[in-house]
């Protein structure tokens, strides 16, 4: 009977344990545990604040500003560059016009201060196609293997980088992280940065010598010096609605851009979409930038909210007409074929062939590669080439490195000192140089070892926006001890599975992946 009552008391016991970590998940549709110090009110599923029914997006956006104003010469000196250069304002505000709403949508939703919804207009200039040397990609600037941490997919049909839903809920998925290990959002957002491992040392730092441990009080470098004063310029602007029509700062609606809409798998061509949504390809690119190829293997696709119900109205008629819905089939290279003769054989120009395939002018003709082909051109092309489904997980892949000459000894050391991402060595980055990895902090800012790989993953801030922005929102002319901030990385770190990943990798590498 003892061990009957035992038993029960323990099942029991083993149940509420189970209810009260259940119950810890307040976010239900993305999973994510929400932390012990939430940002602002995490369980409140829709914010409820006046300024959500206002016309204006801005108007919206300045009810929500939650985090603390920081004030310094470098907040002066953006805030002095952007008033007098209300161009590079404007082309900030246009690139966000298309992912706004939603970014914001997903702040309130979360509960997360609306400021952060700022935040790719610093880390990529709201430029969804952004690339930074360290090839961090994406509004939100994830390098692959980070990417890979936070359920973002890169393969040879799309990097879900670039793809706005699924990278915006990555993204606050680790700001929400960062902000509970740090309970500062300064220092939350340095840690987006360059890292919170680094973050934490130079926190630790201050700390062992009786100094102020706030942002302005420690160590960091430059880029990331400059990465919330501007930050804090653009929100002094955006929220002084005289100063805002004064540099004649465009209006964004406050409506959604764009709705999803299911498509279950299909193959379809992006003109496809376009001739069926009545808009340009150029518009399908920029609210579906993740896909890579001229044909896409979606679930879901993104379209402009007012030409969804002509879309769907489209997409049947032409379901019920037995026409396809891609011209694009799979071609296998036969032993001995040039790639000249392969891309007449479908009536493509070379050019056209190698684009459509992402690959290099030599694995074009090597035996057994598959090849994505127009099969619209002539009755033969149609025969000779079959399903894309063939090409669902069989792609063309380039070259492999053992079909290249071998490297020498001592270029396989400089090599080593990179990392490997994607099968490509890259160059470990500035960030890398400030940590060990595989050491854990040990400090009074409670920075677990297994989020350490953050302080190299995340690096120099500085590098993307000063090359894709420059064609974006004039940033080059930005002040000069900045490198307008792309942070080349996102640390992995905010769910059980990042952090898994986070520690693996730390005591592995010394730089990016």
């Amino acid at each position: 009977m003892q061990i009957r009552a035992l038993t029960v008391f323990l099942i029991s016991f083993c149940a509420q344990c189970a209810f009260s970590a259940a119950s810890l998940a307040a976010d239900q549709s993305t999973g994510v545990v929400a932390p012990d110090k939430s940002p602002i009110s995490w369980a409140r599923a829709v914010n409820t604040r006046p300024g959500r029914e206002a016309p204006d997006l801005m108007e919206r956006l300045r009810d929500g500003f939650a985090m603390p104003d920081l004030d310094n010469e470098l907040v002066q000196k953006y805030q002095s560059y952007y008033m007098k250069n209300p161009g590079a304002m404007r082309r900030l505000l246009e690139n966000g016009r298309r992912y706004a709403y939603f970014v914001l949508e997903e702040l309130e939703r979360r509960g997360m201060p609306s400021e952060l919804a700022l935040l790719p207009m610093v880390e990529s200039s709201y430029n969804p196609k952004a690339m930074s040397p360290a090839r961090a990609a994406g509004l939100w600037q994830f390098i692959p293997s980070t990417g890979r941490s936070y359920g973002l997919s890169q393969s040879w049909w799309e990097d879900n980088r670039r793809d706005v839903v699924s990278s915006t809920g990555a993204a606050l998925d680790y700001l929400s992280y960062l902000f509970n290990l740090m309970n500062d959002w300064h220092l939350a957002l340095a840690s987006y940065n360059w890292g919170e491992g680094s973050v934490g040392r130079a926190v630790a730092k201050n700390q062992a010598q009786g100094l102020p441990t706030g942002y302005d009080d420690i160590r960091m470098p430059a880029e990331t010096k400059n990465y919330v004063p501007r930050l804090q310029a653009i929100k002094n602007i955006l929220r002084d609605p005289q100063l805002v029509a004064q540099l004649g700062l465009p209006v964004l609606p406050n409506r959604p851009y764009f709705e999803s809409v299911a498509l279950y798998g299909k193959h379809i061509d992006l003109d496809t979409v376009a001739k069926l949504a009545n808009i340009s390809v150029d518009e399908v690119k920029a609210l579906n930038p993740e896909h890579a190829r001229p044909v896409m293997k979606v679930e879901t696709i993104n379209l402009p909210k007012d030409r969804v119900p002509q879309f769907k109205s489209n997409l049947n008629a032409h379901q019920e007409s037995e026409k396809p819905l891609s011209r694009w089939g799979s071609y296998t290279v036969q032993p001995g074929e040039k790639p000249e003769r392969i891309a007449g054989k479908f009536n493509m120009s070379l050019a056209q062939l190698q684009e459509a395939n992402g690959i290099s002018m030599k694995s074009l003709g090597k035996p057994g590669q598959p090849l994505l082909v127009l099969t619209d051109s002539a009755p033969e092309a149609s025969q000779a080439a079959t399903s894309l489904t063939t090409m669902n997980d069989n792609t063309p892949v380039n070259v492999a490195e053992s079909d290249k000459p071998t490297p020498s000894k001592d270029t396989a050391k400089e090599s080593s000192k990179g990392t490997k991402a994607d099968g490509k060595v890259e160059k470990t980055d500035k960030a890398d140089k400030t940590s060990k990895p595989g050491k854990s902090d040990k400090t009074p800012v409670k920075l677990d070892s297994k989020k350490d790989k953050a302080a190299t993953d995340k690096s120099a801030p500085s590098k993307t926006s000063t090359k894709s922005a420059s064609k974006n929102d004039g940033k080059t002319a930005a002040p000069k001890d900045s490198k307008s901030s792309t942070g080349d990385s996102k640390s992995a770190g905010s769910k059980s599975s990042a952090k898994t990943t986070a520690k693996n990798s730390d005591s592995k590498k010394s730089g990016k992946n």
